[in-house]
């Protein structure tokens, strides 16, 4: 039995299908019940070192920037609601996200990432074309602050 445990369990993996995104715009709390894609990442800035006597072209990281892409179906007004101000001379659009991902099939618990001051790069407006589709967006993004609120116990 102990060399069995040694192997991952196909149902230990996550499933996309059970994360879960909620922001909070100015204090009011939005379950993204639409969202449809989300993926975050932080990026290094590396500058490179050479010295002499290697070879190896060194690298030093200098600085880090929070990259992502948001996306969904367009059910409701709020990207506009919120967006609007920004273009009238009013504040930029800044939120918290918190991503929760808990795969109940999973040994491996439950996370819960929060990113801060979440800036789209777009706010969408329509989506639209003469075919049978579905309104959506997307939107790539930028944040500036990561917190790993509670994470997968593993394996």
């Amino acid at each position: 039995m102990a060399d069995i445990d040694r192997f991952l369990n196909g149902r230990d993996t996550i499933s996309t299908k059970d994360a879960k995104l909620s922001i909070t715009i100015n204090g009011e709390v939005i379950n993204l019940i639409e969202c449809n894609k989300f993926t975050a990442k932080i990026e290094k800035n590396k500058e490179d070192v050479q010295v002499l006597g290697n070879h190896w072209k060194l690298k030093k990281t200098t600085s880090v920037e929070g990259t992502g892409t948001m996306g969904g179906y367009l059910i409701n007004s709020n990207w506009l609601k919120y967006g609007i101000p920004y273009t009238q001379q009013g504040g930029d659009l800044y939120f918290t996200a918190t991503l929760t991902i808990e795969d109940p099939t999973s040994r491996v618990g439950k996370e819960v990432v929060q990113l801060e001051d979440v800036n789209l790069d777009d706010i969408p407006i329509a989506d639209f074309e003469a075919d049978d589709g579905v309104m959506e967006w997307e939107s790539d993004l930028t944040f500036e602050g990561v917190s790993l609120v509670q994470e997968f116990k593993g394996l």
